[in-house]
């Protein structure tokens, strides 16, 4: 929570113009008052990171000539000390037995009543010393995006505003998702655009991220029955040409196909995994160097489908792509030959990334080992004393849940196949040491994710010391807020309980979304019941600033809602003007995802016949069609922020912009392609034609928008992605009938 002593609410940029009203504002550099930040000599490197972020950062904001120093300069007209009493004698000096207690996360912002005057900038840890400092930052008028920081206009300096800041966080694990494997998402990032985002949430206070590894990209590389892993692949072996015949080939320069630029070029099997490696390696690095834990999301019961011709009893996985295998039905739990291709996985990825933190283990999607499920149940109860009032009511239990997409039946599967996997991979665990470290230390910590909720009692008891439990309860955010006693139920006795947020969900997929309101809602169910903390789910990221923002401020302030948070970041990055057209189109967005939550899933989900299934449907249902209607609405909301916006703020607004005018023409196509095809059943070929251009042009401006606005390779991957099921069907579809 904050603790603000002086002048609740005010920013530090605001205090400072009124201050300064009277000032002279012109004056030479020579004139420029100075400012000294003291570190200590010996400080840790992320506290003398700090120091440098925040000599950029007050250079930037005021007229004034920064240093950094490990002594004071008594010539400034202030300073700065930052870091611990413990890393830095003059602040240890200077405020002596007023030093608060702080957590490894706590963060202290104090005036201290001294000549020169001084500002301390602390935290309880390396980390949290430069979370502080970018607090100061913030509380100056900067604004942290996903791609960039925002700046107010520089203004002369004065003094420091009387502050006395305490912060701690209420969710203490706020986790970021990396890698994954659709091409509209963070697996298309290159380096850079990996490294801008983490020290862009850095600056958030996020604090922790996984990369979620697929069994068949070039992550890893094991052999097993003298059979070598085979060539990995992106985007679960869907390909997704790049011509001259595409909307907008000049954005994919070097490509034929689209992939991560990282492996562009790449002329071998060998080395596309040896820079895909590489690649994860440089996250988890740059992750670490900002003080961040880091983690590996991993399937380890599924597999590359080839190595079912060593591994009898196998079957083929339900997943997109239909490139991986898993046990079978019926495949005994005891299974040798089954045993060694699990631990033999896990080993290979723990000694490829030994320096993670986390392995988090997660279940497969659509669950189908599940013939073994009763003697699992009745080995775990025995085994850990968990009571789940027995075998046949557990599975009453969860076909009672009719909520879940694909009803209550696929819950009832989801128990006997995540019971399976819990049993076999605990023993394996204890038999094989499985998260021991190469080159020794401290065993990898351990974090169940998305074990199906009706085991979390059971569950609790098996996390091993230091381990976690994630739960994943629904699709989207709406529909885990209408299953409230899903949060409630949890027990927090023994490991700490953290929850997959989906900010934007893959099955409504390319449209724009906001899920923030549902989002705070299930925050404060969490505070309520002692949940730690939560793990984002999303693709593209260039919608969220809004949530984005929402969160990182709400982790910390419980009493922050989603239009605050909304009308602080406009405000700050566009102006005034524009708040009330941007936030009002925010909400709208809100509505519209709420509503498609309902009967949009599977709508926009970037896989082979998105736009397809339109030509066989008719075109939108009604539902669809007065969503496209509020999207236009929203649009037009979002073009008068636009035009109100400070210069600095334009390309934020214009982002949305562009992505609304993408869901406007997507729709548009969509609606024509499917009137194509009642046209053509009903014989009126010259309407077929109408339509058909009416859905050509639609799309083609649709994808222009999007790529004309592109932030990153994730959002060029939607554009690519779409190119080929959507703009291509709808081009040849033209031809034909012409």
């Amino acid at each position: 929570m904050h603790l603000i002593s002086i002048r609740r609410g005010a920013t530090l940029a605001l205090l400072l113009s009124i201050s300064c009203a009277c000032a002279v504002s012109q004056a030479d550099d020579a004139s420029m008052p100075s400012v000294r930040i003291v570190v200590g000599a010996e400080a840790d490197p992320l506290e003398r990171f700090a120091a440098s972020e925040l000599e950029s950062m007050l250079e930037k904001l005021f007229s004034l000539s920064v240093t950094v120093g490990s002594t004071l300069e008594p010539t400034s007209a202030a300073t700065v000390l930052l870091g611990r009493p413990e890393s830095n004698p003059a602040l240890a000096a200077a405020v002596g037995e007023a030093w608060p207690q702080l957590s490894d996360q706590g963060l202290l912002l104090r005036r201290l009543d001294s000549d020169p005057a001084t500002l301390v900038v602390g935290g309880g840890s390396p980390v949290a010393v430069m979370w502080a400092a970018y607090e100061l930052g913030e509380r100056s008028g900067i604004r942290y995006l996903v791609n960039q920081d925002v700046y107010p206009a520089k203004i002369p300096w004065t003094e420091w505003p009387q502050l006395d800041v305490t912060m701690e966080p209420n969710m203490r694990v706020r986790c970021w998702r990396l890698v994954n494997d659709l091409p509209n998402g963070p697996v298309s990032w290159s380096m850079e655009e990996n490294a801008r985002f983490l020290r862009q949430i850095a600056k958030m206070k996020y604090n922790r991220i996984h990369c979620s590894l697929w069994p068949v990209q070039p992550a890893v590389q094991y052999t097993f029955g003298g059979m070598p892993k085979p060539p990995g692949m992106l985007y679960f072996g869907l390909r997704h040409p790049i011509d001259d015949d595409m909307v907008a080939p000049e954005k994919f320069p070097g490509m034929d196909v689209f992939t991560n630029p990282e492996l562009v070029g790449a002329a071998s099997p060998d080395e596309v995994r040896h820079r895909f490696t590489a690649l994860v390696r440089g996250i988890l690095d740059e992750a670490r160097k900002l003080g961040m834990e880091t983690g590996l999301s991993i399937q380890p019961f599924e597999w590359p489908k080839e190595f079912a011709d060593v591994l009898p009893g196998s079957e083929g996985a339900r997943q997109l792509g239909s490139v991986t295998a898993g046990p079978g039905k019926n495949q005994s739990m005891d299974d040798p030959l089954l045993r060694e291709m699990v631990a033999t996985i896990i080993r290979a990825y723990i000694a490829t990334y030994p320096h993670i933190d986390y392995v988090i283990l997660g279940m497969p999607e659509h669950r189908s080992w599940s013939g073994q499920a009763a003697g699992a149940y009745e080995k775990l109860v025995s085994h850990y004393g968990a009571d789940l009032g027995g075998y046949e009511a557990l599975c009453q239990r969860a076909r009672d849940r009719t909520s879940f997409p694909g009803g209550g039946g696929r819950v009832e599967m989801m128990v006997k196949g995540d019971l399976s996997s819990l049993w076999f991979f605990d023993s394996l665990v204890r038999e094989k040491q499985l998260l021991s470290r190469p080159g020794g230390g401290p065993d990898v910590k351990l974090v169940y994710n998305g074990v199906v909720a009706e085991l979390r009692p059971l569950l609790n008891k098996m996390v091993p010391p230091g381990g976690e439990l994630l739960s994943f309860i629904d699709y989207t955010a709406s529909r885990v807020l209408n299953q409230r006693e899903m949060i409630q139920a949890v027990p927090h006795d023994h490991a700490p309980a953290t929850l997959i947020f989906t900010l934007a969900d893959d099955n409504v997929g390319v449209l724009p979304q906001l899920a923030t309101g549902s989002l705070h809602a299930l925050m404060g169910d969490m505070r309520d019941d002692g949940w730690s903390g939560f793990y984002t789910r999303y693709w593209t990221v260039g919608d969220l600033d809004p949530t984005v923002h929402y969160l990182a401020r709400a982790s910390w302030q419980a009493s922050l809602t989603p239009r605050q948070a909304y009308e602080d970041q406009v405000r700050n990055v566009c102006g005034a003007d524009a708040v009330e057209p941007a936030v009002e189109a925010f909400e709208m967005i809100e509505q519209i995802t709420l509503g498609l939550d309902q009967h949009g899933l599977g709508f926009g989900f970037p896989v082979p016949g998105m736009m397809a299934k339109h030509y066989n449907s008719g075109g939108l249902s009604e539902s669809l069609k007065q969503d496209h209607q509020q999207y236009r609405r929203t649009r037009a909301l979002m073009d008068e922020a636009h035009r109100l916006s400070r210069p600095a703020g334009r390309s934020y607004t214009e982002y949305f912009v562009e992505r609304l005018r993408f869901a406007d023409r997507y729709l548009d196509a969509a609606e024509a392609y499917g009137a194509t095809s009642v046209a053509e059943k009903a014989g009126d070929t010259e309407e077929a034609r109408r339509q058909i251009e009416l859905a050509y042009q639609a799309i083609r401006e649709a994808l222009q928008a999007y790529a004309g606005v592109a932030k990153d390779h994730g959002d060029l991957g939607a554009v690519a992605l779409m190119n080929e099921y959507c703009y291509r069907p709808i081009r040849d579809k033209r031809n034909e009938l012409k």
